[in-house]
């Protein structure tokens, strides 16, 4: 018996549908990935190169960009990038505010990143560091300056170059031990 119905299309076709977008698909995404390797893709901090442009809008209303601080005689940064929600880093805030202030040659910068503005803020007002604090409210930092987690500490020496990178969070000795031209 033949019926004039179309028929339910069967497992295995419905498979073959399914292989074919998933294929269509990550052919896309390699595409525009292997274009945006071609242009140069974003700049991200690394050991012995330029550190990436860097600006951001400090919690006091101060703007701190990274090239202006070089171009001006600025000397050494210490960059900390930390959030209100990790416990590692609220334990780091008074350690980099005792640095920054016995430490006037370096210019230490927190950007807060995966994190929200208002907690963020009152992170900082609650911790009053003796530095410059902001946020990465459209995740520039973040990804110019990328971490497996947080805090993350780059040290930028005085001719604008990472030397080190620390994905712990700082101790007092850590930070003695510390030497980027400072």
């Amino acid at each position: 018996m033949t019926s004039d119905t179309p028929s339910e299309p069967t497992p295995a076709r419905a498979g073959l549908w399914g292989g074919a977008l998933t294929a269509i698909f990550v052919a896309i995404v390699a595409i525009g990935a292997l274009y945006a390797w071609m242009q140069g893709g974003p700049e991200v901090a690394e050991v012995g190169h330029p550190a990436p442009p860097l600006a951001v809008e400090t919690f006091s209303g101060e703007n701190f960009d990274l090239a202006q601080h070089f171009e001006s005689g600025g000397g050494p940064v210490l960059l900390n990038l930390w959030a209100s929600w990790c416990e590692p880093c609220k334990r780091e805030f008074p350690t980099l505010s005792d640095y920054a202030e016995n430490r006037p040659g370096v210019t230490v910068v927190g950007v807060a990143v995966q994190d929200q503005l208002d907690p963020a803020r009152e992170f900082a007002q609650e911790m009053e560091p003796s530095f410059l604090v902001g946020w990465d409210g459209d995740g520039t930092v973040r990804d110019a300056y990328p971490s497996f987690g947080l805090p993350a500490t780059f040290l930028i020496d005085a001719d604008g170059n990472v030397v080190e990178i620390v994905l712990a969070e700082l101790t007092p000795e850590r930070l003695a031990e510390l030497d980027f031209g400072a």
